[in-house]
């Protein structure tokens, strides 16, 4: 099995959590194939990332994709959420973690734009 985990900043607004709540629950009801969706947030409010990626691990995924809910590569970005998926590939060797683009980095992020002008 894989893992789709979703990380983003995390906020002290409740209503801003539960944008990416809403957003993980929809990819899940999207998809067809075996794939962990789940969601973590970097502070602020639960679940953590170690939370989200040790229960992907407890299922028995063996990939666990990590996609950064951030529009622009600053620090959580480059060092924090980097560090973190370190961490657990030194633990978990014989687990496949990979690091997704931010959104800011994705494929079509530019027509995504215009398509909502």
């Amino acid at each position: 099995m894989e893992a789709l985990v979703i990380i983003a900043h995390g906020s002290k607004v409740k209503s801003s959590n539960d944008e990416i709540v809403d957003i993980v629950s929809k990819i899940k009801s999207n998809i067809t194939t075996e794939l962990l969706v789940s969601h973590a947030f970097l502070e602020l409010c639960e679940p953590s990332i170690s939370v989200a990626i040790n229960e992907a691990i407890k299922q028995n995924c063996k990939k666990i994709k990590i996609f950064p809910y951030f529009l622009a590569a600053g620090k959580h970005v480059q060092e924090d959420i980097p560090s973190e998926i370190q961490r657990f590939k030194d633990l978990y060797p014989e687990i496949d973690f990979i690091l997704l683009p931010h959104i800011g980095k994705c494929n079509g992020i530019e027509n995504l734009i215009i398509s909502n002008l």
